[in-house]
């Protein structure tokens, strides 16, 4: 339905951090509003219709004031109540007047001990320069720890860890959530009567007039669950860097910190994530494979030695998956990244046992949607993936593929025997003797990738 009372809700929507430094108080739009509007994410009934959403920079106090040029009083449709639909979505009984709200950030602006203070206890300190949005190289992005906090034109920023067991924590991310709902896309509130969700938090800190004033910046959640014989594995799932503060190496260092605790925690065997985005996959890679090549890092000299040449060794990557305590479908294209880098592309031998390698591991995680194809469309489908993962690897460290590696197998049209293409059978094989791959990061819809 497009028309003169139809408003794109998505548009219509301006949010704004109050009393953030600028240009952080600009409004910006949320990605998605289907969970508040629907799938459609219009609204119906007005003309020239705004949404003013606005928090106050660090409580996440927030303002609502809804305004139109007209709305249409003479049809039989249904106009949506905009008000009390996001209503729905906020803490009602901490509404203020934008007025008030202007009032509360101003003054938490300035600073002082009647501030806004973060929740929780502070585990990390970087800090930034300043410089236009979307400056931010790769290597910046891992080399902000290693500045002086007394260089000319930087700015701080903490993070905070957090359970719903901190004073304040629950009512601050009530006031939060929302954000989630506007930028995770498939996201949903979490249940706050579950004690063993906890909480990564990152704040701009600012001087102000009589002390330090925060700025939210963004934040990530993770679930701990039991992992036998005793340990626990924290499950990432959700995290956001708010658009104004987005391209500047903040999820970076997020996932830097909460990795960093997770390798500090003896309690915790290791990190999964929940669904994550294209962007987080990025974002994810590039952490990981800084953190693990790091000079002197125990990968980088097993690199040297030799151990990631095809087929690279289980019970060598078991145990040192488990040291590094990354997610099995995680670490498993890590050292497939890694080896494609140290890869002797004019040995066919070794093109050969890297393309099945990482062909098995695929069987392995597709298992059920390739058994649904005969046996030439099964050979072609995983040559097909194999070829994208292998050039997203490609493009990711810079490597000139060779021909052979690509090498397409001949597929065997004889019908009459229903077996699997020998690659595939030693991939099932591998299969019942290990295990299915525990698949940590699911799908909503299965898919080969």
């Amino acid at each position: 339905m497009t028309s003169r009372w139809t408003s794109n809700a998505n548009e219509a929507t301006c949010l704004r951090l109050a009393g953030a430094p600028a240009p952080n108080d600009a409004v910006f739009h949320p990605e998605f509003t289907y969970p508040i509007f629907g799938d459609a994410e219009t609204i119906y009934g007005y003309s020239d219709l705004h949404i003013r959403l606005s928090f106050a920079s660090g409580r996440l106090t927030p303002a609502l004031d809804v305004s139109y040029k007209a709305k249409n009083t003479t049809t039989a449709a249904k106009i949506d109540d905009v008000r009390a639909t996001m209503l729905e979505y906020l803490p009602e009984d901490e509404l203020v007047t934008q007025d008030e709200l202007n009032e509360l950030a101003a003054a938490d602006a300035r600073g002082g001990s009647e501030s806004f203070r973060p929740h929780g206890e502070r585990v990390a300190t970087y800090h930034r320069k300043t410089k236009p949005k979307g400056c931010t190289s790769l290597g910046s992005l891992f080399s902000a720890r290693a500045r002086s906090s007394s260089e000319a034109q930087q700015r701080e920023f903490d993070i905070f860890h957090a359970t719903w067991d901190t004073p304040g924590f629950r009512e601050w991310h009530a006031r939060a959530q929302i954000f989630t709902l506007f930028f995770i896309e498939g996201a949903s509130y979490i249940q706050s009567d579950e004690n063993n969700w906890e909480f990564y938090t990152v704040f701009e800190r600012v001087a102000g007039e009589k002390g330090d004033a925060y700025h939210f910046v963004g934040f990530t959640s993770l679930y701990r669950f039991w992992c036998w014989p005793g340990k626990t594995r924290l499950r990432l799932s959700q995290f956001l860097v708010l658009p104004p503060y987005q391209r500047q190496g903040h999820g970076a260092e997020l996932y830097n910190t909460v990795f960093g605790c997770v390798l500090d925690d003896n309690d915790v065997c290791e990190l999964t994530v929940e669904d994550p985005s294209e962007a987080f996959d990025g974002l994810r890679d590039t952490c990981d494979l800084a953190r693990l090549t790091a000079t002197g890092s125990r990968l980088s000299q097993a690199i040297n030695d030799g151990h990631l040449r095809p087929p690279i060794d289980r019970a060598w990557s078991d145990m040192m998956r488990a040291e590094h305590k990354i997610a099995p479908r995680q670490w498993a294209r890590m050292l497939e990244i890694l080896a494609l880098k140290h890869l002797d592309q004019t040995d066919a031998a070794e093109l050969r046992a890297y393309r099945l390698q990482v062909k098995a591991r695929l069987f392995r995680k597709n298992r059920e949607v390739l058994l649904q194809l005969d046996k030439v469309q099964r050979l072609e489908k995983l040559h097909e993936t194999f070829e994208a993962v292998v050039d997203e690897y490609a493009e990711m460290m810079g490597v000139d593929l060779a021909d052979a590696l690509l090498e397409a197998p001949v597929p065997n049209l004889d019908v009459n025997v229903p077996e699997l293409p020998p690659m595939a059978k030693r991939a099932a094989a591998a299969v019942i003797e290990h295990g299915v791959d525990d698949e940590d990061e699911p799908r909503k819809v299965p898919r080969v990738q």
